[in-house]
């Protein structure tokens, strides 16, 4: 009895799959590419490379693009990575215009590339992070280095 109901189970799964009927569902594919155009100008007003911070609420400041599309994507989040590969994920809810960088690049359609925001970093352990970018848009997401690196004491 046991054989004929594995053999009729697998005969259900070879005609689905024969017919095009995948038992697992599938998953959108994301591309996944490097820009090179952001910038973190500031961390709680200093523009330096290093930039120590006490734990509690930081401001951060730039501008992000990504360059292999030559748009602002819709959703920005920051990524700060410790020295254990554990990465905190801070959402740029608001995007700001940067005339700035529409007017360096020549683009009308770059000016909201700016960015503003404050997020509570007293949850996260001592160290030293390192900074990238994401910046995400039907099915792409663009990663952009940070010059910088932070240090909570």
């Amino acid at each position: 009895m046991y054989r004929n109901t594995a053999i009729a189970l697998l005969a259900t799964v070879a005609l689905a799959t024969l017919a095009g009927c995948d038992p697992k569902p599938s998953t959108p594919k994301v591309v996944n590419v490097k820009s090179h155009t952001c910038s973190l100008d500031a961390i709680d007003g200093s523009t330096e490379p290093l930039v120590h911070v006490k734990p509690g609420v930081v401001k951060f400041s730039g501008w992000a693009l990504d360059d292999t599309t030559n748009t602002v994507p819709a959703r920005l989040q920051m990524f700060l990575k410790d020295a254990g590969g554990y990465s905190y994920v801070l959402d740029v809810v608001e995007r700001q215009e940067r005339p700035d960088v529409a007017s360096y690049f020549k683009q009308a359609h770059l000016l909201k590339s700016g960015f503003s925001f404050e997020s509570d970093l007293s949850a996260m352990q001592k160290g030293v992070y390192a900074i990238s970018l994401t910046m995400s848009d039907e099915g792409r997401v663009a990663i952009c280095q940070i010059k910088k690196n932070m240090i909570i004491e």
